[in-house]
């Protein structure tokens, strides 16, 4: 067998000016709140030297890693977590949709109209603001102690910074419509599986995706003992080192979650990033979601699709749109869901049939207790209609006792 040739992949580093304006917040309590575990892409960045030895497990098939005895595949699910944002029930970012207006922008900021108006710059094509602009405004609000303003300035450096940066200390306008929608995480999976298929393909290049959060996810994975490296080995050592049993498969979800486990005409989940689309594979995923597997991952037939937006020739990204918009409407077939729930699922066909059966019985005894409300209601209804007709005609009656 050739030796695999090495994967040689520039990473982007965080920036100190954000790292100081990070450090200045006096309240983290208040923005995680409101902007989720932002801060700690910031303060704990990344190792540079485990995620270079990581991206060599990248498998560009199935768009997952790829280890010599397992797979890891990083989930929605997870990401979700991680950062402590929701994915909300809407279509994700596209790149179609229209560009705010900069009363929009500036609403959003604390700014006036004309603080946008005078600070837009175009980079590639591409509009936004630069990030010196918005870090000298936050430290205005600092100063006059507007904590609502500077936290809302500081989330949309992150956005635009580490989230989905950008080589120029440049805010650009796709950062800032997914910073206005709230929800980036379908965005942030697509953004880093795409980079990381670009990149792996060509064997080099400058890794532009959050991996602060990338690292995060697989730190998640790895046992205190490779944490804690009382050996002193090197990452490749020991990352080689672990074998199935080692790897902390199930994250603890603090409530149930909904698995999105396909979208529309998709066999799995197409993702659109900053510069194009991925479809993932949560059926590699489901030992991580605390689900046994029975068939071996390169048994089952998976789809995999990656696209840029300016090679996109069989029209992915409207299909891609059009799936999600069937996860935030579903058109289930056959009255099925497109989405499993977690962590609750049975996990082989007896304990599914006996569910289904309690289900139904259920489901009867909630009709036949509708059926008898409504005949007691319908009852009811019809006395007092017929106490109405009575009282209408014995009330002149009563008025007016010597007519007979």
């Amino acid at each position: 067998m050739a030796p695999r040739k090495t994967i040689r992949i520039n990473l982007v580093a965080i920036s100190p000016q954000l790292k100081n304006l990070v450090s200045e917040l006096s309240d983290h309590a208040q923005f995680i709140k409101r902007h989720g575990s932002l801060l700690n892409l910031v303060t704990t960045g990344f190792k540079e030297d485990m995620m270079r030895v990581l991206f060599q497990f990248f498998d560009p098939k199935h768009h997952c890693f790829t280890f010599p005895n397992y797979q890891l595949v990083p989930t929605l699910e997870e990401f979700s977590k991680l950062l402590g944002i929701p994915i909300l029930d809407q279509i994700p970012f596209s790149g179609l949709e229209k560009s705010p207006k900069s009363e929009e922008v500036a609403a959003a900021l604390h700014m006036t109209k004309s603080d946008i108006e005078t600070n837009w710059v175009t980079r590639s094509g591409v509009k936004g603001l630069l990030a010196k602009f918005l870090m000298s405004k936050a430290r205005e609000f600092l100063k006059v102690m507007h904590a609502h303003a500077f936290e809302d300035v500081l989330a949309l450096l992150i956005y635009g910074l580490v989230l989905f940066p950008n080589p120029d200390q440049f805010i650009d306008m796709n950062a800032i419509k997914i910073f206005l929608t709230h929800n980036p995480v379908p965005t942030l999976l697509g953004d880093i599986l795409h980079s990381l298929h670009t990149r792996t393909m060509k064997k080099q290049g400058t890794l532009m995706c959050c991996i602060p959060l990338l690292s995060r996810w697989f730190i998640s994975h790895l046992p205190q003992s490779v944490l804690k490296n009382e050996q002193n080995l090197k990452w490749s050592q020991r990352i080689m080192s672990l074998s199935h049993p080692d790897i902390c498969w199930c994250p603890q979800f603090k409530e149930n979650v909904t698995i999105i486990d396909r979208c529309g005409e998709f066999p799995n989940v197409p993702l659109l990033g900053i510069r194009g689309g991925i479809t993932y594979n949560p059926a590699l995923a489901l030992r991580q979601f605390g689900c046994a597997r029975r068939d071996g991952p390169h048994e089952m037939i998976i789809e995999g699709i990656m696209f840029d937006y300016d090679n996109d020739s069989q029209g992915l990204r409207q299909r891609f749109v059009r799936a999600w918009g069937m996860i935030v409407e579903p058109e289930a077939e056959g009255g099925a869901p497109q989405i499993i729930p977690y962590p609750d699922m049975p996990t082989n066909v007896e304990e599914l049939k006996r569910s289904w059966i309690q289900l139904r019985e259920e489901r009867d005894t909630f009709e036949t207790q509708f059926v008898a409300e409504r005949k007691k209601v319908l009852e009811l209804t019809s006395q007092l209609n017929e106490e109405r007709r009575l009282n209408a005609y014995l009330r002149p009656k009563r008025s007016r006792p010597w007519e007979t």
